[in-house]
């Protein structure tokens, strides 16, 4: 059963396995992490052994590096969680850290601003918070009977906490303006609720929080969920900001939901289903989370199961990456098995653009829990990594895809074109890689579709809102066949189209 209720007992199981206080240690200089090998194309390899638990990621602008927080015994002898850094985009991991001794983290949690990176994770029902940058390790002491947990941090460098208690349904909130150290603030949220998730606004420091709620069900999953509001109004110090709400009724099973606020706009993501029909869907709020709007459907292919997404805010919208399985009998392919990458504007943001498949290798699901996740550089391009746990034979591979490497693009200079332009490929005729130049004067939606002689549709090479500048895109022409294609550009009112020839 592809729902929560297994990774229920993963955390239940967890609690039972008390051991001796964890210890951090940073490495420095860092220790290499020797990939046992490279593989050819975009699933670049971050670790090669499947993790325990749930994997989390953020990305540092000041020296451009990814951390990520795997919990897994087998990177490192006696550590139970590693976190590996890449300063070339994941093409290359470091150990920067370590958690010890050796035992079983169902969850971590990294949350990331300007320099601060922390990562949360449970440990033997007890929560801590990690500073990976100082070393500094703060347990939560005020409960050591945590079944689950979410993490933020706002703008003044506040951490947030909520945490949902076992055996009971209480869900309690709680701020540190202390890096972890001490929490001083805390609210009673709710006796009736499980499994809370909220997200902290990029601008405006509003949490939006979600949690199963109102009459708990059996199962868990197929209980409503709430909705309500907290601003901080001072720092490590939350507001209610808004009334309680349940935008999404009971009744049906939901076994994965999360919430994204930003830019005045939010947006609630939940499964529905179970195995043999999950399907993702939506509802938006125009008004930053106060009422929203009629639920969507975004990913309901015929014959598959959408499933284990994350979503994360961009400059002008919103980022989703979700895995979708085929449900076929035999073992999982990179056709039959996938993740898609779609995304939706802060001026239409109802409508999710046609989703990108970018795995290469099959996805894999595990009552281990470990969700794939998204990473946000949160720069000038938009860019953008996904973490995620992948087959490749025999085993299960901890691998990384940059979005700005699916597309293969990059800024050429930080100079404002006057006019749109779409260069010729080069080299041309080609195999199997060619670049294709362009500019835009204005930040807009830009699309560059491949099409065979006969005008069909053949590949997506480039759909993506973007700023201003000249790009250079590198294509990877491997998986279509000896021929003449044209490539068409459009971006606002212009449209361009070329002729590229591919000769294998």
């Amino acid at each position: 059963m592809k729902n929560l209720f297994l990774l229920f007992l993963v955390f239940i199981t967890a609690s039972l396995l008390k051991a001796q206080s964890p210890v951090a240690e940073i490495y420095d200089p860092p220790i290499p992490y020797v990939n046992s090998s490279l593989d050819w194309g975009t699933d670049l390899l971050v670790s090669a052994t499947e993790p325990f638990g749930k994997h989390s990621g953020v990305y540092r602008s000041s020296n451009n590096a990814i951390y990520v927080a795997i919990p897994d015994t087998n990177i490192l002898a006696g550590k139970s969680i590693v976190v590996l850094r890449s300063t070339n985009d994941g093409a290359n991991w470091s150990i920067t850290g370590s958690i010890n001794p050796a035992t079983i983290v169902p969850k971590t949690k990294m949350v990331g601003r300007e320099d601060s990176i922390y990562c949360f994770f449970d440990y033997a029902s007890t929560i801590y918070a990690w500073n990976v940058v100082t070393n500094n390790l703060y347990p939560f002491t005020t409960y050591t009977n945590v079944r689950d947990f979410d993490a933020a941090i706002s703008s003044t460098l506040s951490l947030y906490l909520i945490i949902d208690l076992q055996p009971n349904r209480d869900v309690r909130l709680y701020g540190s303006a202390t890096g972890g150290q001490t929490w001083t603030y805390a609210v009673y949220l709710t006796s009736t609720g499980a499994h809370p998730r909220f997200y902290m606004s990029g601008t405006g420091d509003t949490l939006l929080i979600n949690y199963y709620g109102v009459n708990i069900t059996a199962d868990t999953i197929s209980s409503a969920i709430r909705s309500v509001r907290y601003r901080e109004s001072a720092p490590g110090t939350l507001a209610l900001a808004g009334t309680f709400s349940t935008p999404i009724a009971g009744g049906v099973p939901k076994s994965q939901f999360q919430c994204v606020m930003n830019g005045g706009k939010a947006w609630i993501f939940y499964t529905t289903g179970l195995t043999g029909e999950i399907d993702l869907n939506c509802m938006v709020s125009a008004d930053n989370g106060f009422s929203f709007g009629a639920p969507f459907t975004i990913g309901a292919l015929p014959s598959r199961d959408e499933y284990w997404f994350d979503a994360k805010h961009y400059s002008v919208g919103v980022d989703l990456v979700y895995y979708s399985d085929s449900l076929q009998a035999g073992p999982a392919t990179s056709q039959t098995d996938k993740l898609f990458y779609s995304f939706a504007t802060y001026s239409t943001p109802e409508t999710f653009w046609s989703p990108v498949a970018f795995s290469q290798k099959p996805p894999c699901w595990s009552d281990r829990g470990y969700i794939p996740t998204l990473v946000e550089y949160y720069n000038t391009g938009n860019d953008l990594g996904v973490v995620w746990v992948g087959q490749d034979g025999a085993d299960r591979k901890v691998y990384y895809d940059r979005y700005a490497a699916v597309t293969r693009i990059s800024n050429n200079e930080n100079i404002v074109p006057e006019d749109y332009s779409l260069g010729q490929n080069y080299p041309n005729p080609f195999n199997p890689q060619t670049m294709i130049d362009f500019a835009i004067p204005k930040n807009g939606m830009v699309s560059i579709i491949l099409y065979d002689v006969t005008g069909k549709e053949i590949a997506t090479i480039l759909n993506r809102e973007m700023t201003k500048g000249s790009y250079t895109v590198d294509f990877n022409a491997s998986s279509i066949s000896t021929g003449v294609y044209f490539y068409k550009l459009v971006s606002g009112n212009f449209t361009a189209t070329k002729k590229m020839m591919v000769i294998k």
